[in-house]
């Protein structure tokens, strides 16, 4: 699947685009309109956003787009692995435990379950780390292409994220006419 930034410096020309597709019943897998920093949208064009937001396509912020804020990446794949590791950490500080029969903790008075407990939650503890290095250590360097699409939503431009279902093409033609000022090509 492509994903592809389209920028424009206006909102009618993102919205021209949004009703050619409509009309030409274009099937996409996502379509997003990423306005400019707060500071740079008038009155006008918040209203006209609002009005088409939901029917035509989604609005979101830049920095609530996974593929384009690392740190929110980064976040939602620390917590996707933390739900995993976690148990498996838990299971694993039992087992270990278990086999090695140690007593560490005997000065807390503990049997060779709570022994076994301790273990376990010193396990799952482990997971959890285990979670923060691994999703730290995935680095998808995209700071190039990002920083040129920061600065274009920083100037004020408006973005439109598009991607396409699987088996089909973008509508290339569509996006060309429309007058786009840049087209940006992301890596899955």
């Amino acid at each position: 699947m492509t994903k592809s930034i389209v920028i424009f410096e206006d909102i009618n020309k993102c919205i021209q685009l949004f009703d050619v597709f409509n009309e030409k019943s274009v099937m996409l897998s996502e379509a997003i309109l990423i306005p400019p920093i707060s500071e740079k949208i008038s009155s006008d064009e918040t209203e006209l956003l609002n009005a088409k937001a939901n029917i035509l396509f989604k609005s979101q912020n830049f920095e609530d787009i996974r593929i384009l804020n690392p740190k929110l990446d980064r976040k939602i794949r620390q917590k996707d692995m933390s739900r995993w590791l976690m148990p498996f950490g838990f299971i694993a500080g039992i087992a270990f435990s278990n086999m090695t029969n140690l007593s560490t903790f005997s000065f807390l008075g503990l049997n060779n379950i709570g022994e076994s407990l301790i273990g376990g939650v010193l396990g799952m503890g482990s997971g959890y780390l285990g979670s923060i290095v691994s999703s730290a250590s995935i680095n998808i360097n995209r700071n190039k292409e990002l920083r040129s699409i920061i600065n274009f939503n920083k100037e004020g431009k408006w973005l439109v994220l598009l991607e396409n279902q699987i088996g089909t093409e973008l509508p290339w033609a569509l996006i060309k006419q429309s007058e786009a000022k840049d087209i940006i090509f992301l890596e899955g």
